[in-house]
């Protein structure tokens, strides 16, 4: 299980595979945080409590992303360690979240790639067999 990085043109995609829906969540929001530094040097020195309700899987995978762009562009944090439960919403779905990590220092994080924005482009969250995947891209 895990993610990995691909190529396309003039943005960055990630897939994602994952045993559960809260694996997956919880992988793509390190997936995230690599694409901007390496992960393996984000310390959990702060915690913070996370929650995003949307229509959707998919919508909530996009909108999940976004809300981790956001905090890092407001507050400067990127995650290291993500525990993630996602559930039904009374409309739609939600995922439920604590992460562990810091704030970007750019004396020991180097700056991989500046994401502008989660798209729906290629967007595809499936369950198969009780295997789950994700494809996101994000425009750079």
């Amino acid at each position: 299980m895990g993610y990995r990085v691909v190529d396309h043109t003039a943005d960055l995609g990630v897939e994602i595979q994952a045993a559960s829906a809260d694996q997956l969540f919880a992988e793509a929001a390190l997936a995230f945080a690599d694409c901007i530094t390496e992960v393996a040097k984000i310390e959990a020195r702060v915690l913070r409590e996370l929650r995003v309700v949307s229509d959707d899987l998919e919508s909530l995978l996009v909108d999940w992303l976004s809300e981790l762009l956001f905090i890092f562009e407001t507050k400067g944090e990127l995650f290291s360690e993500m525990d993630a439960e996602v559930s039904r919403a009374e409309k739609g779905w939600q995922v439920t979240a604590s992460g562990r990590g810091e704030v970007f220092d750019g004396d020991r994080h180097s700056l991989k790639v500046p994401i502008k924005a989660v798209t729906y482009h290629d967007l595809d969250v499936t369950e198969l067999d009780g295997e789950w995947s994700a494809r996101v891209i994000f425009d750079i």
